[in-house]
């Protein structure tokens, strides 16, 4: 971390469960981005003459501390963040994983041949392209993946050979200081990371809009996306925002399967995930029994301390959270829908919703619920059900149920959205697949192969011989 020794002040950090301080962070200011700015160059400078070999050798040895810093990892996302203790482990093994496939990755940056002798008059040249580190990356991350997220920026960052500014969430601090010891133990060289913590009101556009930064990484909602594009500069910018994802259900679909996959998409970290099932569109023929099997499953779900093994529903991560959920209810009642179970808060935890709704309920197509909330409409068709999906301005995943290979297809034709699971939830990923939106849903792809390609440069070379 780049501080201002002159000038510190902190941040507390609570228990999103228990409302208790748990630490407290430095509040950043514009004069330490603009040191951790100055550092970055210096950092700049290092990672282009830092062999892939070592870049490598760094991912490798992060790789084995955060194994013997699982404990720690997975207990500080369960009590500053939303997920179970459960869902914290599952987080740390993936994000293992993504640092291990950015090593991976980090040995196959690989250029091409140019045919420069194909084009008439350059018969006597010869060259190839190569990939180069973009320069300073700054990542700005949310509170719903707080490890995981990190890593897919900093992971393909540091294999690419770029140093990085990282603005952590403010509810989600701790883990990425956290991390940034562990890359600091594995070797890491200190100019090519900083962390800057801290509402942003304190430093300014200086994080986003200085012309030294030549890409923002940013995962989070999409008026702050707006602001960032708004005001970044000449620079490039890869985001993945929000989403409503919906899940088609088909009569030809086993409803045990779908049912089970939907729970689980709609409730896992309490509904806070960009890529959670939020509409699901279920033909008229099935319709009564996948509702019914959908209440009654979701009501097994317990809720509690996210530290106890057997809870699945943790707290949502804050109080403005909880109103903007019970606002969305409140409008899709408004709307036509209605409540067949939940609705309501205990603590810091609201207690998973059940909405059903006419498939054209404006509110449900159109607007994104960051909490355990979805809506359950009936539709005729299949016809009928990419039309309601579509209607979102958002485009993250969707998903579709049916055994029919034709239906399939038309719906990977039709549907207006970056991902198509099929016979899954829309939350399905893994961390090497490409993954971002379309429309209101992102710019770009993350995923460590991609992200290294949008953090490199291509540099062409020449050779004009004398043969």
């Amino acid at each position: 971390m780049v501080i201002d020794n002159k000038n510190i002040s902190t941040v507390s950090v609570y228990n999103s469960y228990t409302g208790d301080k748990i630490g407290t962070v430095p509040q950043s200011t514009k004069q330490d981005v603009m040191n951790a700015l100055d550092l970055a160059k210096i950092g700049e400078a290092i990672g282009k003459k830092m062999p892939a070999s070592k870049r490598i050798a760094i991912l490798r040895k992060a790789v084995t501390i955060m194994e013997r810093e699982f404990d720690v990892l997975s207990n500080l996302i369960a009590t500053e963040g939303i997920k179970t203790i459960v869902q914290a482990r599952k987080e740390v093994t993936r994000a293992l994983n993504t640092m291990q496939l950015s090593a991976e990755e980090a040995g196959r940056i690989i250029g091409a041949t140019i045919p420069f002798n194909a084009v008439p008059g350059s018969e006597d040249r010869a060259g190839y392209e190569v990939k180069v580190p973009i320069g300073i990356v700054v990542a700005i991350t949310p509170f719903n993946d707080p490890l995981n997220l990190i890593c897919h920026k900093l992971g393909p960052a540091i294999a690419a050979g770029n140093p990085v500014i990282l603005k952590p969430s403010d509810f989600t601090p701790l883990v990425a200081i956290k991390f940034s010891e562990i890359l600091s133990e594995a070797g890491l060289p200190k100019e090519m990371l900083s962390v800057i913590t801290g509402s942003p009101e304190y430093f300014g556009d200086a994080l986003i809009s200085d012309d030294r930064i030549r890409l923002i990484s940013f995962t989070g909602g999409v008026e702050a996306a707006k602001v960032i594009q708004r005001k970044a500069g000449l620079k490039k910018i890869v985001m993945e925002l929000g989403s409503n994802s919906p899940v088609i259900v088909l009569s030809d679909a086993d409803v045990e399967d779908a049912v089970q996959s939907c729970v689980s998409g709609a409730f896992f970290a309490s509904g806070q995930n960009c890529v959670g099932v939020k509409r699901i569109f279920v033909e008229e023929g099935i319709y009564d029994s996948f509702l019914n099997n959908f209440s009654q499953l979701t009501a097994t779900l317990k809720i509690g301390s996210p530290l106890s093994e057997d809870i699945d529903i943790g707290p949502i991560i804050s109080k403005e959270s909880i109103n903007q959920i019970e606002l969305f209810v409140a409008e899709s009642i408004n709307h036509g829908a209605k409540i067949i179970s939940g609705g309501k808060t205990i603590g810091n935890c609201y207690v998973p919703t059940i909405l059903e709704a006419d498939c054209n309920n404006d509110i449900a197509n159109c607007k994104e619920v960051f909490g355990p909330v979805v809506t359950i409409s009936k539709i005729k068709n299949l016809e009928e059900a990419i039309a309601c999906c579509n209607k979102s301005p958002f485009g993250l995943h969707t998903a579709i149920f049916t055994n029919d290979i034709n239906n399939t297809h038309k719906a990977i034709n039709e549907l207006e959205c970056a991902g198509v699971m099929i016979n899954d939830s829309t939350d399905y990923r893994i961390d090497a697949m490409p993954f971002g939106g379309v429309k209101n849903s992102g710019i770009g792809r993350e995923g460590v192969k991609s992200a290294i390609e949008a953090m490199s440069e291509t540099k062409v070379v020449c050779f004009k011989l004398k043969i």
